[in-house]
């Protein structure tokens, strides 16, 4: 009868490929060059359809509906909405879209953004389009742009703190 007891070279094979195995499996979920990485998304989706439904004197209630919680709300001028959206690519590319509502007693009264109304809403809402680059504004960070500087300044508090 051949003897089946495992010498010394056979086991140490199987811990070497046990190893292997195991750490193939744990770095699976480290980000390897050419592995893919999504698209990142954040804020309101906001669409064209979504903005064509949008009319003169809609309350706050109607344009909520149609748009979602915007992502932003001034405490400081609560008739001002401000729906952000940003997508970053696995390249690093960022796309940036900004749509912001101005309410006057509770009724739609101005739109500016990167989002302008086509078709009929375009007619119906021509009076309450405002310059996306206003003198007046040009000088003035936007609600936006705030918040965007928050969250990098989050960033890289978080690279400071990684780095200790």
């Amino acid at each position: 009868m051949p003897n089946h007891h495992p010498n010394k070279k056979s086991v140490k094979l199987f811990w070497i490929v046990a190893a292997s195995v195991f750490a193939i499996l744990w770095l699976h979920g480290c980000k390897v060059p050419g592995m893919h990485q999504p698209e990142i998304e954040q804020g309101n989706i906001i669409t064209q359809k979504m903005v064509d439904k949008l009319r003169p004197k809609m309350t706050r209630a109607q344009v909520e509906f149609v748009l979602g919680k915007p992502v932003y709300q001034n405490p400081f001028d609560i008739n001002r909405w401000d729906y952000v959206f940003t997508k970053e690519s696995r390249t690093g590319d960022r796309e940036r879209k900004v749509l912001t509502l101005r309410f006057e007693e509770d009724e739609l009264a101005g739109i500016s953004g990167d989002y302008r109304p086509q078709g009929d809403a375009a007619e119906e809402l021509e009076p309450l389009l405002e310059p996306s680059d206003n003198a007046d504004e040009a000088d003035e960070e936007t609600d936006a742009d705030q918040i965007e500087s928050i969250d990098s300044d989050e960033e890289t508090e978080h690279d400071v703190e990684t780095t200790n």
